[in-house]
């Protein structure tokens, strides 16, 4: 008994195209099966792609499942598989099955839809991670100004006690000019001129004190390429310290030593003798000179040049060592000691500044005594100077003296 043929579009014929395609070696009947498994399976699943191309002609029926066939495993082993990947109907059957890879998570090597998709989503959760990711709060570095803040007091009150030191002097004269003053007749103008004269000698004494100090010691301005070493510390150590650059001048010593004077930070002038220079090494001389520098920053120059001429008088009826006396109580005794501290601070080396000091304490005595330049104004500038045991005797030190050079270098040496 003849069967009659089926028809293109039937289920038999969908199955023996795909038995024929993707059964490759095996018997007729396991093809139409294996056919009817890859091919009817996916057209139920799925309305579009190869297993609806099937149902319009053989040829895209077979290159519907061909493309079907591949994505099985068994695709690579037919002809006809290979044959459809490169008619129009195979490219059709691949774009599906990548469309299915790609909808069934990327399991398949041969799935580069899914693939993609999965790199799509793992980089979208990359920067999702990234612009979620919460930034470390700054640290707050806390600086500790309690050193500034002890220096800025030191300066206001040694500008008070200076200004008040000024008006001793106006006093004294303003009384002298009331007195006569009142004896002629005028007792209430008296008072004002007693007002007038203070103010003026003190504003007098105020101007021209550290003018006149710096002019008895003989000094001479320093430039920077007689001693291109010692203003090059100068401005590093004023660059750390925030001060401006203060004139410099050597004065002609052997004997190692320095001075700072001057009405205020700006107007200061630092004095080094020619014997400092020439003797101390780089860390020695750094150490000085930011033990100076100390000095202007507190406004200790200006309360030295009135002290000196405060005690000037003095020094005219009572002599120079006691003029040099009164300015150190003045200017207040244990003030080189504190500077000494602050300077060691500033350095971060307070052996550079204690060997500083043994070498000045150890100096041989050049017989010229000290200090160097003549005059009474210069002699009772003794306890301005870095080393005031400069040209003394060696077992001369007052009775628990901090000022003292040996006292001070041990001090450092103890750290």
């Amino acid at each position: 008994m003849t069967t009659p043929p089926e028809r293109p579009g039937s289920p038999g014929a969908s199955g023996a195209s795909a038995g024929d395609t993707g059964g490759g070696a095996r018997p007729g009947g396991q093809g139409q099966n294996s056919g009817n498994r890859s091919g009817g399976s996916r057209n139920r699943r799925r309305r579009s792609g190869g297993g609806g191309g099937g149902g319009n002609s053989p040829g895209q029926s077979s290159s519907g499942r061909s493309g079907g066939g591949a994505s099985s495993g068994q695709g690579g082993r037919s002809p006809s598989g290979k044959g459809g990947g490169k008619g129009p109907s195979g490219q059709g059957g691949n774009r599906s099955g990548g469309q299915q890879r790609s909808s069934s998570g990327g399991r398949r090597p041969s799935g580069q839809g899914g693939n993609r998709q999965g790199q799509s989503r793992g980089g979208q959760s990359r920067g999702g991670g990234a612009r979620e990711a919460i930034a470390p709060a700054p640290v707050v570095a806390r600086v500790d100004r309690s050193a500034d803040l002890a220096e800025e007091a030191a300066a206001a009150a040694n500008r008070r006690k200076a200004l008040l030191l000024c008006l001793v002097p106006g006093a004294v004269v303003g009384v002298v000019a009331a007195v006569v003053v009142a004896a002629v007749g005028f007792p209430i103008v008296a008072v004002v001129v007693f007002v007038v004269v203070t103010l003026l000698v003190a504003a007098f004494v105020w101007s021209t004190a550290p003018a006149r100090v710096l002019a008895s010691l003989g000094a001479s301005p320093s430039t920077e390429d007689a001693h291109p070493r010692l203003h090059n510390l100068v401005d590093g150590l004023c660059a750390t310290m925030g001060l401006e650059r203060p004139a410099v001048a050597v004065l002609t010593s052997d004997v190692p030593n320095a001075l700072a004077l001057g009405r205020d930070p700006k107007s200061a002038t630092l004095v080094v003798t020619s014997g400092l220079v020439e003797s101390l090494g780089l860390v020695e001389l750094e150490g000085v000179l930011a033990h100076e520098l100390v000095h202007i920053k507190r406004n200790d120059t200006v309360l030295s040049a009135v002290a000196v001429a405060v005690a000037l008088p003095l020094a005219l009826v009572r002599g120079n060592a006691v003029g040099a006396e009164t300015v150190h109580g003045l200017v207040g005794r244990g003030r080189e000691f504190s500077a000494d501290q602050r300077a060691a601070l500033i350095v971060r080396y307070p052996t550079g500044i204690g060997s500083a000091l043994e070498s000045m304490a150890a100096a041989p005595s050049t017989g010229r005594g000290w200090p160097p330049a003549p005059g009474r104004t210069a002699a009772l500038t003794r306890w301005l100077w870095v080393d005031p045991m400069a040209g003394s005797a060696p077992d001369e030190s007052p009775e628990g003296n901090l000022d003292d050079t040996r006292v001070r270098a041990a001090a450092l040496a103890l750290g």
